[in-house]
C-alpha cells in the first residue's frame, strides 16, 4: 500500500470514529458546558495531528532516536573512553565515574546528546579528546565554503589567565609575521581579550580571506600592534636541493601523505643526477612548522636517516591491560636498497653516514618530534633553532552513529632515552631565535655553520 493510500484509510476511519463519538453525544440528555469565549476548531488534514487532537499529547510521534538510544551511545562513549584512555589517573581527578549515569532520562533530543557528551568529553580537558558534533562540521563546511579562515593563530590560557600563543599554523598569515609562540595576546581589533575563553578567542580569529585584523600582543615588555590579512593556509612545498657548500637541504612540510610522497620524490629525482653522491657533505633536515601527522610516515623518515637504533617508546591501556613497546630501526640490508627510479629513500643507505642537522621551532610538533627524538636521542644529528611544541601523544577518532566525530588521547610517546617531551617540547642542542623582522634565516645559517665548522 503506498503511503497517499495508507494515509487516507487512517483518514476515513478516523472520520468514522469522530462521527460515532458526536453522534453519541448528540443522544445524550446531559447539555455539556460552553466555554466562556468559544473557538471554532476545523479538522486536521494531517492523520498525525488528528492523532494528537484526538487524543492529547500522550501519544508521540517518533521521528528520530529514541531516548534508549541517545543513552546508548552516550554510555558507550563513556565506556570506550574509560577503557582506553591513556591516562587512567586523569580519568580518576576528573572523577570520570560520576559521568557514567549524569544524564539518565534527560537526553530526549540528538542536541540534548550533543551538549552531554562535550560536556563528558571536555571534563579531561584534552586539546586531543574532544566531540565535534554533526551540526558543528556543518558549520565549519560552511565556513570553508564561503572562505572563512583562520589567521592561523591556535592559543591556551595560562593560570594567571594571559591568552598565550600556543602553535602558529604553518603557511598562515600568522606564521609568516612576527608573531611567535609563546606571545601573549591582549586584543583583537582593539577588543580586549581579558576574561574570553579559548574558544571565543579562537572564533574571534576568524574571518573573510581578504579581510584585514589588528592583534595587539607583547613585544620587548610593551604591547605592539600588527595588522594581519586573512588568506587561506600554504601548507608548503617538499624540497629537495643542494645549497652552496655542498650542504643537502631537505624540507617536509608535514608527514601527510601527498607532502611525503612529494618528499621522496624530490629526493629520488635529485639523487638521480649525475654525481650526487659526491654533489654534498652535509644534509640539513628542516622540520619548522611541521604540525606533524602519520606516525608510520614518521618512522619511513627516521628509517631514512638512521641505520639501527630506538626510534621511540609507546604505552597503550586496553582496560587494565598496559602494552609497552619499543619501536625499534633494524639493521639495514644491502639487497633492499637496489636503485630504481620507483624506489623509496628509506629503502636505501644513501643518506645514513653524513653529518645531519634538524632544524625546528615551536610549531614542529607530534611525528616531526617523533623524528627529532629519535635522530637526536641515536646521537645521528644536531637539532637547531628554539623548543617545540611539546606533544607526544597518538589519538584515535571514530564517526559516531549520530553523525558526529570522537577522538580521544590512546597512547603517550617517550624518547629514545624513556622520557616524554609531551606538554614541554623538545630542546634544541643549538638554540637560536629567528628574529621577528629578519629578512635572511639565521637559523638555516647556523644550522650550516654547526655542520661545516672545522672544515
Amino acid at each position: 500500500m503506498t503511503k497517499n493510500k495508507k494515509n487516507t484509510s487512517i483518514v476515513a476511519v478516523l472520520a468514522l470514529f469522530v462521527a460515532f463519538a458526536c453522534n453519541v453525544h448528540a443522544q445524550t440528555t446531559t447539555p455539556s458546558a460552553q466555554p466562556t469565549n468559544p473557538t471554532v476548531t476545523q479538522t486536521p488534514s494531517n492523520p498525525e495531528d488528528l492523532i494528537r487532537l484526538m487524543f492529547g499529547p500522550a501519544i508521540q510521534i517518533q521521528t528520530g532516536p529514541s531516548q534508549k538510544d541517545l543513552e546508548a551511545l552516550y554510555h558507550g562513549v563513556w565506556q570506550r573512553i574509560g577503557a582506553r584512555y591513556y591516562k587512567p589517573e586523569a580519568l580518576v581527578r576528573s572523577d570520570w565515574g560520576k559521568w557514567e549515569h549524569a544524564y539518565d532520562g534527560k537526553l530526549l533530543t540528538e542536541a540534548d546528546l550533543d551538549s552531554a557528551l562535550k560536556a563528558m568529553v571536555s571534563s579531561l580537558s584534552d586539546p586531543w579528546t574532544k566531540y565535534t558534533s554533526r551540526a558543528d562540521m556543518k558549520e565549519a563546511s560552511r565556513k570553508d565554503s564561503e572562505d572563512i579562515v583562520s589567521l592561523g593563530i591556535n592559543t591556551r590560557i595560562n593560570t594567571d589567565g594571559t591568552i598565550v600563543i600556543s602553535f602558529l599554523d604553518f603557511g598562515s598569515p600568522a606564521y609568516n609575521s612576527a608573531l611567535r609562540t609563546g606571545d601573549v595576546l591582549k586584543a583583537v581589533d582593539g577588543k580586549p581579550l581579558a576574561g574570553m575563553t579559548a574558544e571565543a578567542v579562537d572564533e574571534l580569529l576568524t574571518g573573510k580571506v581578504g579581510k584585514e585584523m589588528a592583534i595587539t600582543y607583547v613585544r620587548d615588555n610593551a604591547d605592539a600592534t600588527i595588522k594581519l590579512v586573512f588568506a587561506k593556509h600554504f601548507e608548503g612545498k617538499s624540497e629537495a636541493t643542494v645549497l652552496p657548500g655542498k650542504v643537502l637541504y631537505l624540507r617536509l612540510p608535514a608527514f601527510s601523505q601527498p607532502a611525503y610522497t612529494a618528499f621522496e620524490k624530490a629526493v629520488n629525482e635529485l639523487k638521480n643526477k649525475p654525481g650526487f653522491d659526491d654533489s654534498f657533505a652535509n644534509i640539513v633536515l628542516d622540520l619548522r612548522g611541521n604540525p606533524g601527522g602519520d606516525v608510520d610516515l614518521a618512522i619511513h623518515m627516521v628509517e631514512t636517516f638512521l641505520s639501527d637504533g630506538v626510534a621511540f617508546h609507546q604505552e597503550q591501556r586496553n582496560g587494565r591491560i598496559v602494552d609497552h613497546t619499543t619501536k625499534r630501526v633494524s639493521a639495514f640490508l644491502p639487497f633492499l636498497g637496489k636503485d630504481g627510479a620507483e624506489a623509496s629513500v628509506c629503502q636505501t643507505a644513501l643518506l645514513h653516514g653524513k653529518p645531519l642537522a634538524v632544524l625546528v621551532n615551536g610549531s614542529s610538533a607530534s611525528s616531526a618530534e617523533i623524528v627529532t627524538a629519535a635522530l637526536s636521542g641515536n646521537n645521528r644529528a644536531t637539532v637547531v633553532g628554539t623548543r617545540t611544541f611539546g606533544k607526544a601523544v597518538a589519538w584515535t577518532g571514530q564517526r559516531l552513529p549520530n553523525g558526529g566525530f570522537l577522538s580521544f588521547t590512546i597512547s603517550g610517546l617517550k624518547a629514545p632515552d624513556g622520557e616524554s617531551w609531551h606538554g614541554k617540547g623538545l630542546k634544541p642542542t643549538v638554540e637560536v631565535e629567528q628574529p621577528r623582522d629578519a629578512t635572511v634565516d639565521h637559523q638555516l645559517l647556523k644550522a650550516i655553520e654547526v655542520l661545516t665548522r672545522g672544515k
